[in-house]
């Protein structure tokens, strides 16, 4: 059994309580002394990875699936940094002069591509279709337009006036993009399932972390350079503890994944994120090349197309959906479920359909009635099932009799409609090939049973008919008419002395 999570406003007083500690111990010790610089890069790696320790117990608790993948992945990234951190803090102490990208940078990278595979893992649990995905793009569109503006304001110039390679800013400026692609996506998140206070804790680290590196990537360009003790050491620190808290906080119950629907306010989203950019950049570029903002521009408006497509395609998936629904809302209405022959309502459409066409051509209609014989018998004697199995049975029969222009439903019960609309067939035609296609037996639960019908069938112009009014009015007339030649049928079967057909 796990332990109890604990209060968390004690929890979040500790860490306030570390952190105050920390700043005093710097105090007493001297900003940038041997002491302070060994006590923050020890902090900082314990905080990132006793946050990695927290993560990787959290997701052993959790069943398979994105949950435990994204605290899984979130274990490997903290534990990154945490080796970044020790690797930072050694040369830091040691006192060696590296270039502000080196190899120390790798644990960091790491960490950055770790960190957007957990927010990716998060999102695939929580959203459908390419919501997931168009979440990374908005973090990556949002810090590449963020990059492109303060480029143009700012770090272009203290770039050109950077004493070491311009390559050697990659690292520092790429941590804050891969801060904001998280952080958006955790915002994603908790926009479309749902958050809690773990979430929220989370989304406090981001920030935390992004102001940290963003305090970072501007001490790497500037030229007074980046000094470890200062507030950015104390955000990473918090940063990781609110994810170690987040980590044993984590009681929430799965969120189903929310629905494919794309807001109308999701297709403005890259135009938002790229419009100030767009508006710098044009300015910049209008007064001399600059290959950056150029490269900046380009990214944009690649991963803008990238998003919109993504977009379009949950569009055409949603009416594709929605055009399977009403495909089965229709089938609901019209077909029956048993026999899959038309229903009773979609035949009294078509043949009101035909009975129009009739008297603007003047040509005959014909409708008849299958009635099975003794079905009540099979039922009681071979049960439902065996019925169901006959019903079906029939129904395949009267399909194999439909011609174009046909039209065959179920009725009702043990009651068969046939409507056909060929001027050239009469009604003994059709009585016959419905009587043909019924003599062969049906193999019925493991049973050869045959079944017998009566058919009754009319075929008349509805002009001769005496009714007026509406084609409804027609339609109920050929309806009666057929009924009453079926139920003479089935009178004639029951007493051959009578007159029948």
């Amino acid at each position: 059994m796990p332990r109890p999570p604990g209060r968390l406003g004690a929890h979040l007083g500790l860490l306030a309580g570390l952190l105050v500690a920390v700043a005093l111990a710097q105090a007493v010790l001297g900003r940038g002394s041997t002491g302070a610089l060994v006590l923050f890069g020890a902090t900082e790696a314990a905080a990132a990875l006793v946050a990695a320790a927290a993560s990787r117990a959290r997701a052993r608790l959790l069943p398979a699936g994105s949950a435990r993948r994204s605290w899984a992945l979130f274990a490997g990234a903290c534990a990154a940094w945490g080796l970044g951190q020790v690797l930072f803090a050694a040369q830091d102490v040691a006192g060696l002069d590296t270039p502000s990208t080196s190899w120390f940078d790798v644990p960091f990278t790491a960490w950055g591509l770790l960190l957007i595979a957990s927010g990716a893992a998060h999102l695939r649990g929580r959203v459908r279709a390419h919501h997931g995905v168009r979440a990374l793009l908005d973090g990556a569109l949002l810090g590449l337009g963020l990059l492109t503006v303060v480029w143009v304001l700012w770090l272009g110039d203290a770039v050109a006036a950077h004493r070491g390679p311009a390559v050697g800013l990659v690292a520092p400026l790429g941590y804050p993009l891969v801060d904001v692609v998280f952080l958006v996506a955790t915002l994603v998140a908790v926009a479309r399932g749902g958050g809690g206070r773990t979430v929220l804790l989370v989304v406090g680290g981001a920030c935390l972390g992004l102001a940290a590196d963003a305090s970072y990537a501007y001490g790497a360009v500037s030229a007074a350079g980046f000094s470890t003790g200062g507030p950015a050491d104390l955000a990473w620190i918090a940063g990781f503890g609110l994810y170690a808290l987040a980590a044993r906080h984590d009681r929430e119950p799965p969120v189903p994944r929310s629905e494919t629907r794309t807001p109308a306010r999701d297709l403005l989203v890259p135009y938002a994120a790229l419009a100030p950019a767009t508006l710098c950049a044009a300015v910049r570029l209008w007064s001399g090349p600059d290959r950056v903002v150029l490269v900046l521009a380009l990214a944009g408006v690649l991963l803008a197309m990238v998003r919109q497509f993504l977009v379009l395609d949950d569009h055409r998936r949603l009416l594709r959906v929605a055009e399977q629904q009403r495909a089965a809302l229709d089938a609901l209405a019209h077909v029956d479920p048993l026999t899959g022959l038309e229903n009773r309502r979609r035949f009294g459409e078509r043949l009101q359909e035909a009975v129009r066409a009739a008297l603007a051509q003047g040509r005959p209609v014909l409708v008849a009635f299958v009635d099975l014989d003794r079905f009540k018998q099979v039922n009681d004697t071979l049960g439902h099932q065996a019925g169901d199995d006959l019903l079906r049975g029939v129904a395949d029969r009267l399909r194999g009799c439909l011609r174009t222009g046909d039209c065959a439903a179920r009725w009702g019960g043990d009651e068969f409609a046939f409507l056909v609309t060929d001027p050239g067939v009469d009604a003994a035609a059709v009585v016959a090939r419905l009587r043909a296609a019924m003599s062969e037996p049906f193999e019925i639960a493991g049973t050869r049973v045959r079944a017998t019908a009566s058919i009754g069938a009319v075929a008349e112009d509805p002009r001769d008919l005496p009714v007026s009014g509406p084609p409804a009015a027609v339609v109920e007339a050929l309806l009666a008419a057929a009924d009453a030649r079926m139920y003479a049928v089935k009178r004639a079967r029951r007493d051959p002395a009578a007159a029948g057909g």
